[in-house]
């Protein structure tokens, strides 16, 4: 199997991508492509049989490019996801202790992720940002200082490696992503063969009228189906006017859930399937 991934190599995308592969005995050529929308675009086109990208943080929230482009296309669909805690550790070349570290670099956002850390016990450091953790592991590797120090998850210490000098750094031992794996053509609801967790789908309701929201969820509420994300963008038409983006618990069963999409069909102005898949959470 050909998979296109966000890359570049020795990142979470790519630490998410190994446990899933593993999870599911997946073998093939992975290909790190440097945005969200190029690597979906090359299993669009045929170059790559699916395409592996992130789609939510459970501290900064949707991943908006991704969202964008289920969205804007038709005929992409989601085929399964896993969720992996985020864990941020020091790392150095072979040699460097972390009480010799003077400077420190990696993505704005683990910075931030691991604010207290870097405060209590690297106070002594100057943090510098780079566009990728594994952009940063590279530049401590190919430097070989060893008073400089890269963060990043473990894929970026294997990639390039790197000594680990800590255990987990980051603040929130509750960070968690969502990736999604993705195929070239449309969702639909017709009766999987095997077993999924959830069903992905966009619906537009009447803004202007009152009640319309309520409809819409009383409709999966009577069933006794759990909405375990639910969301809103605008529709990037008139001011107040929005999208909802809803992942449907299926542990009620298919019929249940396709009775339910299909009686929002009726109610709300459209719907947009964007798949059922399974759903499993790495450790």
């Amino acid at each position: 199997m050909r998979i296109s991934y966000l890359g570049p190599q020795g990142t979470f995308t790519e630490e998410a991508l190994q446990r899933y592969c593993a999870i599911h005995g997946i073998e093939g050529k992975r290909q790190p492509i440097s945005t969200i929308d190029g690597a979906i675009e090359a299993c669009m086109l045929d170059e790559a049989d699916v395409a592996f990208v992130p789609v939510e943080n459970s501290l900064g929230g949707s991943v908006l490019t991704t969202m964008d482009y289920l969205t804007e296309h038709d005929d992409v669909a989601i085929c399964g996801e896993i969720t992996m805690p985020i864990r941020h550790y020091a790392w150095g070349i072979p040699g460097s202790e972390l009480a010799g570290i003077r400077q420190v670099y990696s993505h704005p956002q683990a910075l931030r992720q691991c604010k207290r850390f870097l405060t209590d016990r690297l106070a002594q450091a100057d943090c510098h940002e780079t566009a990728s953790t594994s952009e940063a592991g590279r530049w401590v590797a190919d430097k070989g200082d060893t008073a400089m120090a890269a963060i990043g998850g473990l894929a970026l210490g294997q990639t390039y490696g790197l000594k680990r000098l800590t255990d987990e750094i980051q603040d929130n031992t509750l960070n968690v992503t969502r990736f999604i794996m993705v195929r070239h053509g449309a969702a639909s609801l017709t009766k999987p063969e095997g077993e999924v967790h959830k069903l992905s789908l966009l619906c537009e309701l009447d803004g202007l009228r009152p009640g319309s929201l309520y409809e819409g969820l009383a409709i999966f509420a009577k069933r006794g189906i759990n909405l375990v994300r639910i969301e809103s963008r605008p529709t990037k038409g008139r001011l107040g006017e929005y999208k909802f983006f809803f992942d449907l618990d299926m542990s009620t069963g298919y019929d249940n859930v396709s009775a339910a999409v299909e009686e929002l069909r009726q109610t709300a102005t459209a719907v947009q399937l964007f798949g059922m898949y399974q759903s499993i959470a790495a450790e």
